[in-house]
């Protein structure tokens, strides 16, 4: 995998503007907090290229039950994706060639420019900084995903208490979620999301209906919630075998919550 400062050098020559890093973001999240101007970040990868572009959708079809969509999509979930992606404020982009094309023809026909673009790792960045640790142990977050409730135990262990974790392992769960979230919003100030691409959708809806900052960290939700096998570098590996193990539970217990998880939102004391 190619360093930071080459991926940034692709990014920025391709799309001919300039990128943010961890630090502007996290002081623009600070920033948001102490406002009430509530930012959402996300990452468009090869996956959320393929589908904003509409193409090569089929190639996704073995991974459906992990990235959480049904395949093929609908229509009305592509305008609803469509929608939310477009109401982001940061948006991580990939330096791959391929999700360029798909990512840069989407802007072509929709003519949208994001108000930020960053490196599509700006997720590992706030991790390996220290800046998601740094937000935790300053607001107070909840946490969203598949890999939340694991997560918020294992930041226990280190001092750190997470506001409210709610389970995402599905699109048709985002309601239900949200939801949750609108209960019980004067209990946290900021939304961390690991929720492959159902967390893209929610992070934007977290800012428009409940005035909530929202970044979508994926795998480092993992990371948070196994620790020790996120320390040192090669963090693509480390990826690809979460996303495999997360595969062979979902396959083994034939749906979408591979540890039994429900809906219902969990308060931590």
């Amino acid at each position: 995998m190619l360093n930071s400062v080459k991926r940034v050098r692709i990014i920025e020559s391709r799309y001919k503007r300039r990128t943010v890093g961890a630090g502007f973001t996290y002081r623009l999240i600070q920033r948001s907090i102490r406002t009430g101007q509530a930012v959402s970040v996300i990452r468009l990868g090869d996956v959320m290229g393929k589908l904003l572009a509409r193409r090569q959708l089929r190639s996704l079809s073995y991974v459906s039950s992990f990235l959480g969509i049904h395949l093929p999509p609908s229509a009305a979930f592509l305008r609803e994706l469509e929608q939310a992606v477009r109401a982001a404020t940061v948006v991580g982009v990939s330096h791959y060639l391929s999700s360029i094309n798909h990512i840069q023809a989407f802007l072509r026909r929709t003519g949208w420019r994001p108000p930020y673009i960053a490196d599509s790792f700006i997720n590992d960045q706030l991790y390996q900084k220290g800046y998601l640790h740094r937000l935790l142990r300053s607001y107070r977050v909840a946490l969203v995903g598949r890999a939340a409730p694991r997560a918020a135990k294992q930041l226990r262990k280190q001092g750190i208490r997470v506001a409210l974790t709610v389970p995402l392992n599905h699109y048709r769960e985002l309601g239900r979620t949200l939801g949750q979230l609108a209960k019980q919003q004067e209990r946290f100030d900021l939304v961390l999301v690991g929720a492959s691409v159902p967390g893209r959708i929610l992070c934007p809806r977290i800012v428009q209906q409940l005035g909530k900052s929202a970044i979508e960290i994926g795998h480092m939700m993992d990371a948070f919630a196994h620790p020790r096998e996120w320390t040192g570098s090669n963090y693509g590996t480390k990826r690809q075998r979460f996303k495999f193990r997360w595969l062979r539970r979902l396959k083994r217990n034939g749906g979408t919550r591979p540890n039994g998880q429900g809906v219902k939102a969990r308060r931590k004391a």
